[in-house]
């Protein structure tokens, strides 16, 4: 079986009547796991009663935590999740445990692993010295680099999207992402998100750009001009949260680019998971059913 390491940040998402284990990295993992990927995550928490918290769900869900670090000066991260009619809002803290994972600890445990693919959230990314540590593993492996743009503000910069756009082969991105990244990196404005996601195919060498666009489907390019659409799907329960839909639309790309399916199946496999998911209250399924029919 091809491997899949996950990189980047797991943290307490503090929604109004309850806390969830989340990030979008660890959601990903989660979902890929019930999807038998078995994939490493690769992350930190504090040693706090959090951080016990996350390292149990994973043992529960069947994920290794041979990947995760524990920290002792950082405290395992923290998100408010608030809610209103625009939608949701995540209210990040800084200096959490995902911000300090150790560059040497990180290398040995990705050479260790020696993964097929490498999935890197952004939002880990955030500061010099993750940046620094990220870029010494990726050139360190052979691996595809799966890059996922998950834009919190105040919590990236020119400096963060270069760095983990420079590291990626294939990039998944939102219509509302795909807009501000390429304003933050100054790059020409357009009101085509086709030739903004060709721009950015183009500028940092990309083999691939997944964009989704919400109630208007999503759409895929290659470096070889080629592409395709598809349209969005109909949520068949009650809407809860759209919380970590992009996680589960990018955790079945990644099923799909380890088992060699068609983009066109990928991409419409992707939207339907996603969008299931919005009828579940955060990111991640309380049960293991809810995965069957994916399954």
């Amino acid at each position: 079986m091809k491997k899949l390491l996950v990189l980047g940040e797991v943290l307490g998402d503090v929604f109004p009547e309850l806390v969830k284990v989340g990030g979008a990295p660890y959601n990903v993992a989660r979902h890929c796991q019930a999807f038998g990927l078995a994939p490493l995550l690769m992350t930190a928490v504090g040693q706090d009663a959090l951080g016990e918290r996350v390292l149990q769900e994973m043992t529960t869900a069947g994920l290794a935590s041979t990947g995760v670090q524990s920290v002792q000066d950082a405290p395992t991260g923290v998100v408010q999740v608030h809610f209103s009619q625009a939608g949701h809002q995540f209210e990040i803290l800084d200096h959490q445990a995902y911000d300090a994972m150790d560059a040497q600890w990180m290398l040995t445990t990705m050479q260790a692993y020696a993964p097929d693919v490498v999935y890197v959230g952004s939002l880990a990314m955030r500061h010099a010295p993750m940046q620094a540590a990220m870029q010494v593993c990726m050139q360190a492996t052979s691996a595809s680099v799966f890059c996922d743009i998950n834009l919190r503000a105040p919590w990236y910069d020119a400096n963060s999207l270069r760095c983990v756009l420079q590291a990626a082969d294939m990039l998944k991105i939102n219509h509302e992402e795909l807009v501000e990244v390429t304003r933050v990196l100054g790059l020409p404005n357009s009101p085509d998100l086709n030739s903004l996601a060709r721009q950015l195919l183009s500028v940092f060498a990309l083999t691939e750009v997944y964009v989704t666009c919400a109630d208007q489907g999503s759409f895929w390019l290659n470096a070889y001009g080629d592409g395709l659409r598809v349209p969005p799907m109909q949520l068949q329960t009650p809407f809860i949260d759209s919380v970590g839909a992009g996680d589960a639309y990018s955790a079945v790309l990644l099923r799909g680019l380890l088992a060699g399916w068609s983009r066109q199946t990928m991409l419409t496999r992707a939207a339907w998971f996603a969008t299931a998911m919005c009828g579940v209250r955060g990111a991640v399924p309380e049960a293991d059913s809810f995965y069957t029919d994916f399954v």
